[in-house]
């Protein structure tokens, strides 16, 4: 059985699994998202939804505790594993809400499905790019995440070598190492894949999967991007693509090769996956652009400010919001290392103007 993001976001179950508030939960989950590969968008489309209608809730809790502390008033927001309440009520969580108080919660879901958008829970200081911060070895069955604005390095049971994008997360198999070396990703990652001919390396995304054997290749899986990418640097990989119940070899990438999908709409489906391959792009003749985000560079070749949007929200840690469509429809060139998004914002500017008003973590672009 698979589930739809609105029977997700509705369940006791998988809202624990989001907040990381209960064991079981987190396993069932993992667990159903090993079983079931193909659910990975819709899975991360409705974590994104429920911490975003956290947040909302958690907003509309201060608000409620700054201009009224009547107890008709009392709104309940689970945090983590505490409850935090106003009044003087037993605590019970935002799932578990009165009817009335579900309708009104049941109709921001809806607005957040349909708008296609979701808030950050909690989100923090806005920040400058930074480098790897953090090394760990991540075991069998386990989940490694990064923050938006933050990099990590994990070392896997065989010594393979990962390395995180911001926002990203990367789910390790239960028989990793023993029966399989599968690994699903959401998100962006390097990979530095130890020699190992008898257990193949195979990275799960959510349109196809990428085998090798030993060696080195950066995957852009992230859910909110047109594309998906594979960019080989060393050694070979395969691109393997779903057909019925069994997988295709696409093509075998060579050095300087990358792999890309067209990702669908998931709202309208107007866009039909389309594989391709290409050479890889360099900024110069050491830097390709698909793994200049290891070395803290953003680089924009000729890109709309829509696709910068999403580059800038996971590495400063904010979200933007473009109001207008021909803004949105602005194409950028530049290079940027360690500015604050303040500077980048004002150098984009400079070649098509906009402008921007910023509120804490909260961006808005108008022309």
């Amino acid at each position: 059985m698979t589930y739809t993001v609105e029977e997700l976001v509705i369940d006791d179950s998988f809202i624990a699994y989001c907040t990381q508030s209960n064991a079981a939960d987190i396993a069932r989950w993992d667990d159903y998202l090993l079983k079931h590969p193909e659910a990975l968008i819709t899975i991360e489309e409705a974590r994104k939804l429920v911490l975003g209608l956290r947040y909302m809730l958690q907003k509309k809790q201060n608000e409620l505790s700054a201009t009224d502390d009547s107890p008709e008033h009392a709104l309940y927001v689970a945090s983590g594993k505490n409850i935090s309440s106003i009044g003087e009520q037993p605590a019970h969580p935002w799932w578990r809400l009165g009817w009335k108080k579900w309708t009104a919660v049941a109709a921001c879901i809806l607005l957040l499905i349909t708008a296609g958008i979701y808030l950050p829970y909690r989100p923090g200081k806005t920040a400058t790019p930074v480098s790897a911060i953090a090394e760990t070895n991540t075991g069998s069955g386990e989940t490694a995440q990064s923050q938006p604005g933050e990099h990590k390095t994990i070392f896997l049971p065989d010594s393979t070598k990962v390395l995180l994008n911001a926002g990203s997360r990367l789910l390790v198999s239960p028989t990793f190492g023993k029966q399989d070396r599968n690994v699903y990703l959401t998100g962006e990652a390097l990979f530095e894949v130890a020699h190992n001919k008898a257990l193949p390396f195979i990275v799960h995304v959510a349109q196809y999967k990428i085998k090798a054997v030993g060696t080195r290749f950066n995957v852009k899986a992230y859910t909110n991007d047109r594309y998906s990418e594979t960019s080989l640097l060393e050694g070979k990989v395969q691109i393997l693509l779903p057909k019925g119940d069994n997988d295709i070899i696409y093509r075998t990438l060579q050095v300087n090769q990358k792999f890309v999908m067209n990702i669908p709409d998931s709202v309208t489906a107007s866009v039909t996956a389309k594989p391709e391959v290409m050479p890889l792009s360099y900024h110069d003749s050491n830097q390709n652009i698909e793994t200049a985000w290891v070395s803290d560079l953003l680089i924009f070749e000729n890109q709309p400010l829509s696709e910068i949007k999403n580059i800038l929200e996971r590495s400063y840690n904010v979200t933007i919001n473009i109001t207008n469509s021909d803004v949105a429809h602005y194409h950028y060139t530049a290079t940027f290392q360690h500015e604050a998004i303040e500077e980048v914002l004002k150098a984009l500017q400079l070649s098509y103007s906009f402008s921007y008003k910023k509120e804490g973590n909260q961006i808005t672009i108008y022309k």
